[in-house]
């Protein structure tokens, strides 16, 4: 009865049916709602957006109502319910805002469901990463001509990794729930990688990485694909899309889908790079952004995906020392398997980083790479 109160207060007709959890994500909560309108079954996708990390709704908000409204445009070409598939649309509230807010001052907001679509946790298929790749990249390369002001920075220092560094020692220095002494390994693997965590910070003040707006959180389940084709659709999620460097969408990419086992995976034994998922990210990617990147950037493309992966495995830790307050857990100890993860990840890149480079520079050329050459 609560959801249907809120679903009420958008411009959504006809009758509330249902409403139940839905996607995998770990910071708002999300319901798929079914409504019946004369007849007919219309669904929609409702959330409540996490306050303890997004502060301020109206910023947010008017950032990704700036994105839509742009993509919009450069799809005005197509017609309406194709562009309808490709483009998140906002529900409105009644009052005409792009959420709403209840008694207790939580924020809602609504979008029209993609049917025919869905996504993916982890890849079925390096067909699957392909499409996400170049859906990611078309993303990146469409706002390249996003009319100024610049996004508004709603999240600081969001992939900052030094900062994130910063973050964890402070985490490690107060203890507050006495776990620092069980990952002390860990903890050593983070500040033994300094020099990496630095990297892309360095880079940018060279002026060899430039800033752009992107979309911060190109995790493969954020990409939507068509159920038939299999074609990458809809790029979804857009809290975090404002200024950033183009890298770190490809790592974060690079993490979240070339490694075939899940997130928390506890067998570490099965965490690694997928060389041929990895050469399917990076030709998606380069094939979408073609004539639109630096050398420097198409150079930092491999940094960009160790730094991603190292920075999220620091910020899992972290939050596991602090109590689990920021990354939703199900279960003890999730966020410590998901930090082990990441480094048994990044340890598989550094393993593997001449055959990753030789690959992106197979897909720069358009040539076959040897995806088992070591």
């Amino acid at each position: 009865m609560e959801l249907a109160l809120i679903v009420s207060r958008f411009d959504i007709p006809g009758n509330f049916v249902s409403a139940l959890p839905h996607g995998s994500g770990h910071i708002n909560d999300t319901y798929l709602v079914e409504t019946e309108q004369g007849g007919r079954k219309v669904r929609y996708i409702l959330q409540r957006i996490n306050r303890r990390v997004f502060h301020n709704p109206a910023a947010f908000m008017g950032n990704i109502e700036r994105v839509l409204s742009h993509l919009q445009r450069k799809m005005s070409d197509l017609p309406p319910l194709e562009t309808a598939r490709r483009v998140p649309r906002l529900v409105p509230s009644r009052s005409g805002e792009g959420f709403c807010q209840d008694e207790e001052g939580e924020v809602w907001r609504a979008y029209r469901h993609i049917e025919g679509a869905r996504s993916f946790d982890v890849a079925q298929s390096p067909q699957q990463v392909y499409e996400a790749a170049r859906a990611f990249g078309t993303f990146q390369r469409m706002l390249m001509d996003l009319p100024p002001p610049p996004l508004l920075e709603t999240l600081p220092h969001f992939h900052d990794t030094p900062h994130r560094v910063r973050a964890l020692e402070r985490a490690v220095e107060n203890d507050p729930k006495n776990r620092a002494s069980e990952v002390s390994a860990e903890i050593e693997f983070c500040l033994s990688r300094g020099e990496l965590s630095g990297s892309l910070t360095r880079l940018k003040a060279l002026g060899a990485l430039t800033e752009r707006t992107i979309h911060n959180d190109t995790k493969l389940n954020n990409v939507l694909l068509d159920e038939r084709t299999g074609e990458g659709l809809c790029v979804i999620d857009l809290d975090t899309v404002m200024p950033g460097l183009g890298v770190w969408d490809f790592g974060d990419l690079v993490r979240s889908a070339a490694n075939p086992a899940p997130e928390d995976e506890r067998d570490l034994r099965r965490v690694e790079v997928d060389v041929s998922l990895f050469e399917s990210i990076a030709r998606g990617w380069l094939e979408a952004l073609s004539g639109a990147l630096a050398t420097s950037e198409r150079a930092a493309l491999l940094i960009g995906a160790k730094v991603i992966t190292l920075e999220c495995g620091v910020r899992f830790l972290t939050d596991f020392l602090e109590g689990d307050r920021y990354f939703r857990t199900n279960r003890p100890g999730q966020n410590l398997d998901r930090c082990r993860v990441q480094f048994a990840l990044l340890r598989s890149m550094e393993k593997l980083e001449e055959a990753l480079e030789r690959i992106i520079r197979n897909c720069e050329t358009g040539s076959n790479p040897d995806l088992h050459a070591s």
